[in-house]
């Protein structure tokens, strides 16, 4: 009889803490796609939620603004030329500014400081052993291209 009962307290502490194990587990699941939920769904949601209000008001103001600003440049214009010619002169300075902006967007690429193997050896941040293929890869890199 008391052989039974220890293993039937051996049986059901077992399963108890398999039970307490499951538990901490599933509480374990929650708390990683509670967090997960917050940072990569609603936080992304809101933030773009937020800036497309505040592009939706910021946008036609900027429209009402600029078509204002046109239109008085025409009328300015036209006091000293005939307005087809004051709208042409207009229209070209206009087509040539949006030219030159976009050619300035367009043209600056992007150059990412990102450090050479030898760099990051020098630093400290690593050593020549898991390095070689990068400090292969900047050697041919660096005679090939440069």
């Amino acid at each position: 009889m008391l052989i039974e009962s220890a293993a039937s307290d051996e049986e059901s502490s077992i399963a108890s803490e398999f039970a307490t194990t499951i538990k901490y587990v599933d509480l374990f699941l929650q708390q990683k796609t509670d967090r997960f939920l917050q940072n990569y769904v609603f936080e992304p949601v809101e933030f773009f939620a937020k800036n497309l209000m505040y592009l939706s008001m910021i946008v036609p103001l900027l429209a009402a603004g600029t078509l204002i600003v046109v239109v008085g440049v025409i009328l300015l214009i036209a006091t000293v030329v005939p307005l087809w010619a004051a709208l042409l002169i207009t229209g070209a300075s206009i087509f040539i500014l949006g030219g030159i902006i976009a050619y300035l967007l367009v043209s600056n690429t992007i150059i990412l400081q990102t450090p050479t193997g030898m760099e990051m050896i020098k630093r400290g941040k690593a050593w020549a052993g898991h390095l070689k293929i990068c400090l292969r890869f900047d050697t041919y890199y660096n005679e090939t291209v440069f």
